[in-house]
């Protein structure tokens, strides 16, 4: 192991540096933890593109098919188990999607498994918990008796 003394390392430092400290480097070492120097080009890469040519169409050209304005959405009732949950989950994919591209379709997909996933281990523990706060409940109730 070589080691250098403080008479040496002044002198070493400094060549080091220059070498270490390149413009490359700096920007690879905060690319290397999700930093990146401002450039508009990378945020705008992942936006989808507009289609070439927007057509406008005339009043005559259109064709108007029933409105749903006067259809009051429905809110889902908020799940309080596995069996709503999953309810929920299936009435988001299979009704909430026709607009949708199957890309889109896609990642909704998997972001709705993984949320009702979590959901589901969470309804999981709520109910273990309620379980041992009922069953330490009546231990306790018996105990005071």
């Amino acid at each position: 192991m070589n080691t250098i003394g403080k008479q040496h390392f002044t002198a070493l430092y400094s060549p080091a540096r220059e070498k270490a400290f390149t413009s490359k480097n700096i920007k690879a070492g905060f690319a290397a933890t999700g930093l990146f120097l401002f450039n508009p080009d990378r945020v705008l890469r992942g936006i989808p593109k507009p289609p070439p040519e927007l057509t406008i169409l005339k009043p005559n050209e259109a064709t108007v098919e029933s409105c749903l304005q006067d259809v009051v959405p429905q809110t889902p009732v908020t799940p309080v188990s596995e069996v709503a949950l999953i309810s929920l989950q299936d009435r988001i994919l299979k009704c909430d999607t026709h607009t949708l591209d199957e890309v889109s379709k896609e990642n909704l997909n998997r972001h709705v498994q993984k949320i009702t996933k979590a959901a589901r281990i969470c309804l999981t523990k709520s109910s273990i918990q309620n379980n041992q706060i009922r069953f330490l409940l009546k231990i306790n109730n018996e105990a005071k008796v």
